[in-house]
């Protein structure tokens, strides 16, 4: 790779770290094309994006980020999965990418500005998505009325029955 090759990755990537939101890097020795090919096509539907580089260049691209504690996991086989959007949807790929592919190892990750563990990470994965808790929230929010209304009905029923 020459040297404009690698100014060229460096800014792509720096331009990918300054838009993210969250960031988690993976070990992913002895992925079949297929599997790595179905891992990116799980980031994809997540509306993230996924980046094998070379360590170096990596190194490079955080500097100066919200990014730039991940750099001591930029050692071996690395890849990058970042995300604008929904930090549980990428969670979520990234957690079943690596329950089916024993191979690939969690590095370390940072969601929403903040160093996660494995552990905080596989809760993060196992929330709900956000349009499930959103319909939660409208139900609940929504109980009280449809309660409401219920015991109204109720109540114009009996009246009705005496008259």
């Amino acid at each position: 790779m020459d040297r404009e090759t690698k100014r060229t990755e460096v800014a792509q990537l720096q331009g990918t770290f300054s838009a993210a939101k969250s960031a988690v890097v993976l070990e992913f020795k002895g992925l079949t094309v297929v599997k790595d090919t179905a891992f990116r096509k799980s980031i994809r539907d997540s509306k993230a994006q996924y980046r094998v580089s070379k360590n170096t260049l990596l190194r490079l691209a955080v500097k100066s980020t919200a990014f730039e504690t991940l750099s001591p996991h930029f050692q071996g086989a690395t890849a990058v999965a970042t995300t604008e959007n929904d930090v549980v949807a990428l969670a979520k790929a990234v957690n079943t990418f690596l329950k089916d592919n024993p191979a690939a190892k969690f590095k370390g990750a940072i969601l929403d500005g903040k160093n996660v563990t494995v552990q905080e990470f596989k809760i993060i994965a196992e929330l709900p998505s956000r349009a499930v808790l959103i319909s939660k929230l409208l139900y609940l929010m929504q109980y009280p009325v449809s309660g409401l209304v219920q015991v109204l009905d109720q109540i114009r029923k009996q009246k009705e029955g005496a008259a």
